[in-house]
């Protein structure tokens, strides 16, 4: 499971980047790690709102769902959702089709096991720019807005990296974020993004522990920890 991401950008930055502006700009607040079990708040833009960035609960709840968060976590685990799991019987049916989301990060954490020992690794883009990861929304009676990522297979960097899952996020090229979100494209399409190799030019080094209790800066995720036994790429 992925519990905790990274979105460190400026603001600015991230509406230069994206061509898009946040809707409440005040309330953002960069965030080295953003830990999912903590009822952590996320960058998305939606099918609703395809215009402005807004805000979102990580952790999917039913639109109609009136308890607790953490409640509900307890019961269903939505931090994440495999992409094999979106056409079955639940709550990501529907979502899947009618409320799809770009999630924003910087970058997100896997983990590898040696020797007893679990070393945590930081993942971003070469050119530390934010990118896209994919995923879907609900929003609940009192306007609040949830969300999931989506997850497909490991490739790439993280597959050479993360022995302890073989899942990963699914990214959104910049080019086919229109498509991902339009309201009137074929699920076929959205299939195929779906099952899109990953073609980021992603990077990943191990970072210090201080990680493991949220007590690290975006400048020391940057420099590479070197542990001995353990992958370096």
């Amino acid at each position: 499971m992925y519990k905790k991401i990274s979105n460190i950008a400026e603001r600015e930055f991230i509406e230069n980047e994206l061509g898009i502006k946040y809707k409440f700009p005040r309330l953002y607040t960069p965030s080295s790690v953003i830990d999912g079990t903590q009822e952590a708040t996320l960058s998305i833009i939606t099918m609703d709102n395809p215009d402005h960035i807004l805000y979102a609960i990580w952790g999917l709840l039913p639109d109609n769902y009136e308890g607790e968060w953490s409640d509900f976590q307890k019961a269903l685990d939505t931090l994440n959702v495999p992409k094999e799991n979106l056409n079955s019987k639940g709550i990501f049916k529907e979502p899947y089709y009618k409320r799809r989301c770009l999630i924003i990060v910087t970058g997100f954490f896997i983990y590898h096991l040696h020797n007893g020992t679990l070393y945590p690794y930081y993942v971003y883009l070469d050119d530390k720019k934010p990118f896209y990861i994919a995923g879907i929304y609900n929003i609940l009676d009192d306007g609040f807005i949830t969300c999931s990522m989506l997850m497909t297979k490991t490739s790439g960097v993280v597959n050479k990296i993360q022995n302890l899952s073989s899942t990963m996020p699914i990214f959104v090229p910049n080019n086919l974020s229109d498509v991902w979100l339009n309201s009137k494209t074929d699920m076929d399409e959205i299939d195929y993004i779906l099952n899109l190799p990953n073609k980021l030019k992603l990077r990943a080094h191990p970072i210090a522990k201080e990680f493991f209790k949220n007590d690290i800066s975006y400048e020391s995720m940057l420099e590479p920890v070197y542990y001995e036994g353990i992958p370096l790429v």
